[in-house]
């Protein structure tokens, strides 16, 4: 019982360490996603690195190539799902995480994560310990998705504010932009002592 207890809580703080790290790469990827010209290509940027990784750890280990303790014809349809599910999540954050910012992103994946967890250990699917949705388990899910509903006010609120801040700011920037167009600004209403921008003519 005491060593089952003490493996849990190195799990958690190792799943932390790895939360960590997964909380960074987002912002990461928003980064490459910026840096080139598709977030396709960036996807694969980061795939490819990721793979030529672990080539090499393979390789340096002695484990290359991968050997099946099974027929892989007989392996479940799912079990080769997970770099699909990789590139879905890598590249969606790669459109999400530069608009929204990384926090409302993470936090909606990291409940995501948590309630498809308690499905599968709930169900025991796909060769989990089966362990039933509990109420302290199941008020676990229900406060991860009211952090997600608070985080997600927050950054609505800091947008509005963001928003009220630009529409009150003077409308001169607004005029040099115009003027540099080459087009005639009035003088401002809400500003009478602002000097109008007159179009230039050409003299024949």
């Amino acid at each position: 019982m005491h060593h089952a207890s003490g493996m849990l809580w190195v799990a958690i703080l190792v799943g932390l360490a790895a939360g960590c790290v997964l909380g960074v790469q987002p912002s990461v990827n928003g980064s490459l996603g910026k840096a080139v010209a598709h977030p396709y290509q960036a996807a694969f940027i980061s795939f490819a690195v990721g793979t030529a990784l672990l080539l090499i750890l393979c390789l340096v280990t002695g484990v290359f190539p991968p050997s099946f303790q099974s027929t892989p014809g007989q392996l479940p349809w799912w079990i080769w799902s997970g770099g699909a599910i990789g590139v879905v999540v890598v590249t969606t954050s790669l459109f999400f995480v530069p608009r929204v910012g990384s926090v409302p992103w993470f936090a909606a994946i990291m409940t995501g994560q948590t309630l498809a967890a308690i499905l599968l250990d709930h169900y025991g699917w796909m060769g989990n310990p089966q362990a039933s949705a509990s109420p302290l388990r199941l008020a676990g899910v229900g406060l991860l998705v009211a952090g997600v509903l608070v985080i997600a006010q927050a950054k609505r609120t800091e947008q509005a504010a963001k928003h009220s801040e630009l529409a009150a700011q003077p409308s001169e920037q607004t005029a040099e932009q115009t003027a540099a167009l080459g087009e005639p600004v009035l003088p401002n209403s809400a500003n009478p002592s602002s000097t109008p921008v007159v179009e230039s003519t050409n003299s024949e």
